[in-house]
């Protein structure tokens, strides 16, 4: 998706102006959601001004000339007793509710990316090891501290580690994991040297 695709779509969902979508998206580093929530701090900032002129505005109403009253029968749509028109709110929920459905959709492609994708542990040609990759994310980020060190040892003692699938299948990405099973079977023999 371009750039521009990215900001008239954010303009349409939170409705502001493409250039406040566009500012917001650059302050973001062009991500969606990032972008999505600081424009909802915004217009959060925007409708605590507005409560605030109002309660403190009140007094100045009652002072008010006729001719403003009059003012404002003709406005079509005059804020609440809020300061936040309804249609406002409304639209800031639903750019608030895509945000999380964006933020679903993604998990939900990543995880099926680490369910197609697979990790293998070989040793001398034979397989010992093969897991989802989602499978291999999940360990590591519950057991880290025994996770890691497992695969270092793993490379010492003549484990070769490589990932199969349409994504991560890739002989670059292979080719790395390949050289770090190099560099400990030289370092083994230079502890043996």
């Amino acid at each position: 998706m371009t750039q521009y695709e990215m900001t008239e779509n954010l303009s349409k969902k939170c409705d502001v102006t493409l250039e406040e979508a566009r500012s917001a998206l650059e302050a973001g580093d062009w991500n969606t959601l990032t972008a999505t929530h600081l424009l909802e701090q915004e217009q959060f900032r925007r409708m605590r001004e507005l409560n605030e002129f109002a309660e403190g505005g009140e007094a100045a109403a009652v002072q008010a000339a006729p001719e403003a009253e009059a003012a404002e029968a003709e406005a079509p749509e005059a804020p609440t007793v809020e300061g936040v028109r309804p249609e406002r709110v409304e639209k800031a929920r639903r750019c608030h509710g895509q945000g999380f459905k964006n933020l679903g959709e993604h998990l939900r492609r990543l995880v099926a990316c680490g369910n197609r994708n697979r990790f293998a542990v070989r040793k001398g040609g034979e397989s010992l090891l093969e897991m989802p990759v989602t499978a291999l994310a999940v360990l590591l980020l519950c057991a880290f501290w025994v996770c890691v060190p497992l695969l270092v040892i793993g490379l010492f003692a003549g484990c070769r580690y490589s990932f199969a699938g349409k994504e991560l299948g890739r002989d670059d990405v292979n080719g790395v994991l390949g050289k770090a099973a190099d560099a400990a079977d030289r370092v083994k023999q230079a502890a043996r040297a």
